[in-house]
């Protein structure tokens, strides 16, 4: 094998070809149309090998077939197939991704149940954050939320959309306790704004908000994702939470109601 090959097989390898598929289809590609007979003489690979190659580069649209009076000759298709792999995988990873959490969900649910009464979970890094922000779909009619920033601030916008119409489903209404006096509009689940949503503002000078906190259920949740680091933790302690909550509507009650101004969810005092 060449010094240009061995280079061009090492690139091409990361798209999940081993070396010897990456030979077949450089052959291909600079000899143009040839037989499995040809294709076995040249590379020195079995010619039930170079068929089950050939399947292979097939499914992922790297080579194309035709039949003339001598039988099925294979050729490279163009380069730039390697692009539509890649936006393939993309979209496939983006599907996997927004499938977790209901499948994380799903999974525990056939779990033993536990008596243990508490428990605090910790999550590290994007991943855990998306976590411990989806799991807020499972509050029991309120959620509850000292807020830094919106959702799609810190997670993807396509992934923060998906939450809020899954609180929606589940008719999970928020409120949400903020430093801010005024924000622009911020999502198109409109719904949620009109019928499930709640923003009031709190004077940093009575009380700086840090950190981000979710309280639902018998969970008191917090989260930081300043300075590139990402560390969250979740309290499962059922007097926990009653106090937290206690302390959010004593808050909630001295704060000053956001009216929103559209239906994005642009809101001021």
């Amino acid at each position: 094998m060449s010094d240009q090959t061995d280079n061009l097989s090492k690139l091409i390898e990361p798209f999940g070809l081993t070396e010897e598929e990456s030979r077949v289809y450089l052959y291909l590609l600079k000899h143009g149309f040839a037989t499995a007979l040809s294709l076995s003489r040249a590379l020195k690979i079995g010619r039930t090998k170079i068929y089950r190659i050939i399947d292979l580069l097939k499914r992922l649209k790297l080579v194309v077939q035709k039949v003339d009076e001598r039988g099925a000759k294979f050729s490279a298709t163009h380069p730039s197939k390697f692009q539509q792999i890649v936006t393939e995988r993309e979209q496939s990873i983006q599907a996997l991704k927004k499938s977790v959490p209901d499948l994380i969900s799903h999974l525990s649910s056939i779990m033993p149940e536990t008596t243990e009464k508490s428990k605090v979970l910790y999550y590290e890094g994007i991943e855990g954050l998306e976590q411990v922000s989806y799991n807020i779909v499972h509050a029991d009619g309120l959620l509850r939320v000292f807020e830094m920033e919106h959702l799609d601030s810190f997670l993807a916008f396509d992934f923060s959309e998906s939450v809020r119409r899954k609180l929606i489903e589940n008719k999970v209404f928020t409120r949400d306790l903020t430093n801010k006096k005024e924000f622009p509009g911020y999502t198109d689940v409109t719904e949620l704004i009109e019928k499930y949503s709640e923003f009031r503002y709190i004077n940093p000078d009575k009380l700086k908000i840090n950190f981000e906190v979710l309280i639902y259920n018998d969970i008191y949740a917090t989260y930081t994702y300043k300075d590139k680091k990402i560390f969250c933790v979740e309290i499962y302690n059922e007097q926990l939470a009653q106090m937290q909550k206690q302390i959010f509507d004593f808050i909630w009650e001295q704060a000053v109601p956001l009216i929103y101004k559209d239906k994005r969810g642009a809101a001021s005092t």
